[in-house]
């Protein structure tokens, strides 16, 4: 419990680097590289992240399955601050079936992204799926949150970008 009687939604075990930070319930994340800001839910309801992709194609490269897709920013202002779709290619790390509260369950790609998020710069597994009909374009389940967040589900937007945006490359 937080001062004032807040009931955390739920505690997780403790990073052995550092501290989890206690973040709210809605939190602004930023994808990597890019330092792209995005709204991120974090759910601790959820095992699995899932990510707003849309236009998924799957290629061969260096004899791996990839995936390009779009994440559709530009629909989506009030959700980053990047006014632009952006087209990400990534290696497929695997597939799941992924259950919905209502009808049969759905097959989706799995690809790592790279994300900050209350001070922790980290690689975690996402599902790709349309999130249209969902109010947010990141959902970040425990397995991403896991030794990192504590969620307060009283709390929202309580941190700023706190990891390094690396330097630019210089010639």
């Amino acid at each position: 419990m937080l001062a004032g009687g807040v009931m955390l939604a739920c505690l997780l075990p403790l990073a052995a680097a550092a501290e989890p930070r206690v973040l709210g319930w809605l939190e602004w994340a930023w994808l990597e590289p890019g330092h792209v800001r995005i709204k991120s839910k974090l759910d601790t309801g959820a095992r699995t992240s899932s990510l707003d992709a849309r236009d998924l194609e799957l290629f061969k490269r260096d004899a791996r399955q990839w995936v390009r897709f779009r994440i559709p920013l530009a629909s989506r202002p009030d959700d980053s601050d990047h006014g632009e779709d952006l087209v990400i290619e990534k290696p497929l790390v695997g597939a799941v079936e992924v259950k919905e509260h209502e009808g049969p369950g759905q097959q989706r790609h799995v690809v790592n992204i790279d994300l900050c998020l209350g001070g922790y710069t980290f690689t975690t597994p996402v599902t790709l799926v349309d999130r249209r009909r969902f109010n947010y374009p990141l959902l970040l389940g425990r397995v991403a949150l896991q030794g990192r967040v504590i969620v307060d589900p009283a709390a929202k937007f309580s941190t700023r970008r706190l990891c390094r945006a690396p330097k630019p490359a210089t010639p």
